[in-house]
């Protein structure tokens, strides 16, 4: 699996994109320079003009895109680990209540997937059923989630992200 910021930046392509309130976030490779400073979980923060609107539409696209894919990595993950827990001699993995979170997960990630997501609420909404079903997964998870080998980083800094680009303009409400 690769990491949130390398792919947060494939996602940027050439130039980065900024989001409406002039803030840009990419890998801390990208954004390195005495005027952006602020680097953080591999995250660089930048300041910059606003991108324009159909590339923005595009990223906050991708973000979401983005998002899904590592809920989905987050899944498999749990399952594998789970499965190899066990509690009163039989594995997490069997409990009713883990299988009924993990398949809340599946089922928000497979519906956020098919969301029309073509104005700024759209795709809040969509952001905050993505971050709703990443906590319920980490909570499954617990302390465990935050391994290297975890996904609590990742949807974290997924959340953050979205969080920065996804925000509808106070203006549009």
């Amino acid at each position: 699996m690769s990491s949130y910021a390398a792919e947060l930046d494939r996602l940027h392509g050439n130039a980065l994109v900024t989001a409406r309130s002039g803030v840009a976030l990419a890998s801390s490779r990208r954004i390195s320079s005495p005027e952006h400073p602020l680097h953080r979980f591999g995250l660089g923060v930048g300041r910059g003009a606003p991108s324009g609107g159909e590339e923005l539409d595009r990223f906050a696209g991708g973000l979401l895109e983005l998002h899904r894919d590592l809920l989905r990595q987050g899944i498999d993950h749990a399952m594998t680990h789970l499965g190899g827990r066990t509690s009163q001699g039989s594995p997490l993995l069997d409990r009713q209540l883990v299988q009924t979170a993990l398949a809340d997960v599946a089922v928000e990630v497979r519906e956020n997937a098919v969301l029309p997501t073509g104005d700024q609420h759209a795709r809040w909404r969509a952001h905050q059923g993505l971050v709703d079903a990443g906590r319920l997964l980490l909570s499954l998870l617990g302390a465990s989630s935050f391994l290297v080998s975890g996904p609590g980083g990742d949807l974290h800094l997924a959340e953050v992200t979205g969080n920065v680009y996804l925000t509808p303009d106070r203006e549009s409400a």
